[in-house]
């Protein structure tokens, strides 16, 4: 697909994170870190040289992310990080900046949400996303009821990577805009259970939350059965299962080669 046919766009304003649950623990974004050799520690949050992506414009003048793309923002870190916070607020005004654009971002600091948003927040930009990420039942009974409670438009929550069996019927409803699931990538890590996927879709057909199994993770139980599923097919297998429900025009688009943080 030509870039000029995707609806999503990548913007990475600074490189880098702390871990702070278990879902971080085999956090791609060391993992690919040292595959490529990047010079610092992947804890070491740093600005990046795409910083100011979002107003950059090409020589004919017109912008180098088109109008109408969904923004993945800070896919590579996370936007709320503290050591982030020096710079901020100017990512917020180029946002408001490009209201032409969605802007999406999850992150598992949600609890630093109300500390980090603009003066003019209110309750919330119309082309910002945010999800919450959670792990396991430890962080969806912390993190989604301040989640729940902030003054967001649109509310998506990323339950990647799925550690364990959760119980979401407490939080879910129509103020929730898509619950997306994936197991963990890499080498050795934990697996996801086909079960704890499914009892998860069930709480949200209940709810009618459109629901999302985006990835299987690198291993996978179904019906008793350990599978190993190679990188390159993470994305299809999961969406080969057929099981996903009332999906939006937008959010999470099945992006090729797209790894999806951990």
């Amino acid at each position: 697909m030509s870039d000029s046919l995707k609806i999503y766009a990548d913007w990475n304003p600074w490189h880098g994170c702390t871990k702070i649950s278990e879902g971080c623990r085999y956090c791609y974004v060391y993992r690919q870190d040292e595959m490529y050799g990047v010079v610092g520690s992947s804890s070491e949050v740093r600005k990046t040289a795409a910083f100011n992506l979002p107003i950059k414009k090409k020589r004919d003048g017109s912008w180098k992310i088109p109008s109408g793309k969904v923004v993945f923002t800070c896919f590579t870190s996370d936007f709320l990080v503290k050591e982030a916070d020096e710079w901020r607020a100017e990512a917020w005004a180029m946002i408001k900046q490009r209201s032409d654009c969605m802007f999406f971002f999850f992150t598992k600091r949600i609890d630093r949400f109300m500390q980090c948003v603009p003066e003019d927040w209110g309750d919330g930009y119309d082309n910002v996303i945010v999800g919450c990420t959670i792990e396991n039942q430890d962080r969806a009974d912390y993190r989604l009821p301040i989640f729940k409670a902030a003054p967001i438009k649109h509310k998506i929550l990323t339950i990647a990577p799925l550690i364990g069996p959760i119980d979401l019927s407490g939080y879910l409803d129509d103020t929730i805009e898509e619950v997306s699931v994936g197991g963990e990538s890499g080498v050795n890590v934990r697996p996801c259970h086909y079960d704890w996927v499914l009892a998860i879709r069930e709480q949200c057909v209940a709810k009618g939350v459109p629901f999302r199994f985006h990835q299987t993770g690198a291993y996978f139980v179904k019906d008793g059965k350990m599978y190993r599923i190679s990188r390159a097919y993470q994305l299809s297998q999961a969406y080969k299962a057929g099981i996903n429900y009332k999906i939006g025009e937008y959010y999470m688009p099945e992006k090729e080669n797209y790894e999806f943080k951990e």
